[in-house]
């Protein structure tokens, strides 16, 4: 089984399936089933309780998936194989903050979990 974060999972499935998003974020199941794959939705607090309970320490959990679409880069720069290095550096700096910030987190399909078992 996979974990998936609900409500980035739901933002992510909006736009093609409004009626399921919703009922996803409202719902107090915590299965979500996606091309015949059954995945455990959990909010970022959830995930950080499933982990402590298995002994495992969260150092940190970060957002991994749809933050690039949060800054707005133009596709033709996305898809280019040779990025200025400055722009570069600003947007892997900016992916970084935003991968911590608990208030984008939610928006994240995935998350990775940092941490050492105790």
């Amino acid at each position: 089984m996979f974990l998936i974060n609900k409500y980035g999972a739901a933002i992510s499935k909006f736009h093609e399936d409004p009626d399921s998003a919703l009922a996803l974020v409202k719902s107090k199941s915590s299965y979500v089933y996606d091309e015949e794959e059954k995945y455990k939705a959990v909010s970022v607090e959830e995930v950080r309780e499933l982990f402590e309970k298995e002994g495992v320490k969260v150092i940190e959990i970060y957002a991994v998936c749809g933050m690039l679409d949060l800054l707005s880069i133009p596709k033709e720069i996305q898809e280019s194989r040779s990025w200025d290095e400055k722009f570069f550096k600003q947007v892997t700096e900016m992916l970084l903050r935003l991968s911590k910030e608990p208030s984008v987190k939610g928006l994240s399909r995935h998350l990775v979990l940092y941490g050492e078992r105790t």
